[in-house]
């Protein structure tokens, strides 16, 4: 291999790298191809999946018994909301570049810091960059005592 050859080949690789892209043989049989092992709506069967419990009786949790109360769950990426006396969860993964943790909530918006996009109370895209909603999470609730299917 001449050194043009050998930059181009190394460059590639490194580029390839940089952008978390590999190159790999296809997988075999015995491998799990299954990319969602616990989604319990998976075609092919998944696990069970993960659930979140906590009581809004409890601090930090008592925003939620307000109207327009909220809070950024404090191990979970999940941004929570009471609209109405309805509270409803979303994931608190930005669809625009994954910031999960530096969110605000001014004017009745959810603002992801990381690049300013915001969100309403329903999850939905008003401002940019992002350009796809906030993932609604289920949820469900017995009077204080709330439990959120991940």
């Amino acid at each position: 291999m001449n050194r043009k050859d050998f930059i181009k080949t190394a460059s590639l690789a490194s580029i390839l790298a940089m952008t978390g892209l590999t190159l790999q043989s296809c997988s075999s049989d015995s491998e799990d191809t299954d990319p969602n092992p616990n989604d319990p709506n998976d075609p092919n069967g998944g696990g069970q999946a993960n659930t979140v419990q906590f009581s809004i009786a409890n601090s930090p949790f008592t925003a939620l018994q307000n109207d327009q109360g909220w809070l950024l769950h404090p191990q979970e990426d999940i941004l929570l909301i009471n609209v109405g006396g309805t509270i409803s969860a979303f994931t608190s993964v930005c669809t625009h570049s994954g910031c999960a943790r530096d969110w605000t909530f001014p004017n009745q918006l959810f603002t992801c810091n990381c690049h300013g996009s915001q969100f309403d109370s329903n999850g939905a895209v008003v401002t940019g960059p992002a350009s796809s909603p906030l993932a609604r999470l289920n949820l469900t609730r017995n009077g204080n005592d709330i439990t959120i299917t991940i």
